[in-house]
């Protein structure tokens, strides 16, 4: 997510030994190798899709088992009241690193990484744009991964954080804006904290995200992020004026045929090939069209368009797991009619219908794409030039 400045400390500070103690009943089988292969890097899911060890965005997020056998850690994420995402423990291995990188994609667009360092030393630094910080144990952190950063852990220990994705309520940047500390300069003031300490008789509940992707993305959610992209390419004096152009035109096309669309299917499956179409042919044109054209902080627009937009508008793997709303248990009672008028017929609920459907897990890229092509997801709509 943007932010005002790379770096934010939170006011609370958490019991790093009991934090120590929930980790150490993991095993390194428990360790999942990051999905990119970056070298040294390993993560335990405790929230997923589905409560699965997966690294998948799309979809109902539920507890791991991971989770359920952490009280505290559990606890911790209860703490901060907020609706829930992808959460895990991330662990970089001594003398590794997290690549240069930034979080382009349309889960972190709205989206930050709250940052819990467990395990950790002043050899691990953390880099983002133009600034760096040593996050020390049990301290709690936000920062802009929109802007380009990276990881270096320079030391011979593990450095292990538990790391929270969510949205945030008003409540919460209140708290960031009001009562954090944001780092703009080197000799920054030390922020006073709460103590976040374990409850042993706490049985939290935490709330995690249902609906995180539209089956078809709603037109004002692809004009808002199409012209959040044009903004920032517009705003970067390094861009050619041509190629500013092209992409102004190419964003107002593409809104217009999507809204033409939109108002014809809406997300019913029928439209889905034209929705495809679309998306194709409009990212064949970018990448022929703006090739050079840069972010300000965060590289490539088209990649940023590609990965924000035209990746993110279609989740046709979803219409699998969305179901209708649950049958009502009681039905109101008719008005009386005149004999002479034929009673309207009541559906019953079945006998056999529970009040929530089991929900089934997405198809995987491999699986027959939900159009009923015959193809494989990640050759059909799942397909990407």
């Amino acid at each position: 997510m943007k932010l005002p400045h790379e770096f934010y400390q939170l006011p609370y500070r958490f019991d790093v030994p009991k934090l120590i103690e929930e980790i150490s009943q993991f095993t390194e089988d428990d360790w999942v190798t990051h999905h990119e292969g970056f070298q040294g890097n390993s993560a335990i899911p405790l929230i997923s899709v589905n409560g699965e060890f997966n690294n998948d965005f799309k979809g109902p997020m539920k507890p791991t088992a991971a989770l359920e056998k952490s009280p505290y850690i559990k606890q911790i994420l209860a703490s901060f009241g907020e609706v829930l995402s992808r959460s895990r423990l991330m662990r970089l291995a001594p003398g590794a690193q997290v690549p240069l990188h930034s979080d382009i994609n349309y889960h972190w667009y709205k989206r930050v990484r709250v940052h819990i360092p467990i395990t950790t030393t002043e050899q691990v630094q953390f880099y983002c744009h133009d600034k760096q910080v040593h996050m020390g144990a049990g301290e709690c952190w936000i920062f802009d991964s929109w802007k380009y950063h990276k990881v270096e852990n320079n030391s011979d220990q593990y450095r292990v954080h538990l790391v929270i994705d969510l949205a945030g309520s008003s409540a919460f940047w209140r708290t960031i804006f009001n009562h954090s500390r944001a780092i703009v300069a080197p000799q920054t003031p030390p922020l006073a904290c709460s103590s976040i300490d374990y409850q042993p008789e706490a049985q939290p509940e935490i709330i995690t995200e249902q609906y995180n992707a539209s089956i078809i993305m709603p037109v004002a959610e692809v004009e808002y992020l199409t012209n959040e992209l044009l903004a920032e390419v517009k705003h970067n004096p390094q861009n050619p004026a041509a190629e500013i152009d092209a992409f102004n035109l190419l964003i107002a096309e593409f809104v217009a045929d999507w809204r033409m669309l939109w108002l014809q299917f809406e997300c019913q499956q029928q439209g889905w090939p034209q929705y495809h179409a679309l998306r194709e042919h409009t990212m064949k044109k970018a990448m022929q069209q703006v090739p050079s054209l840069q972010l300000t902080h965060s590289g490539s627009a088209v990649k940023a368009f590609e990965q924000l937009v035209i990746v993110a508008c279609i989740n046709i793997e979803l219409s699998q797991t969305r179901q209708s709303p649950p049958h009502q248990t009681t039905q109101a009672k008719p008005r009386p009619t005149p004999q002479s008028q034929p009673q309207p017929s009541v559906m019953e609920p079945s006998a056999t219908a529970t009040p929530q459907q089991e929900i089934a897990a997405p198809p995987t890229r491999n699986s027959p794409c939900p159009c009923g092509s015959g193809k494989r997801y990640k050759a059909c709509h799942g397909k990407m030039s």
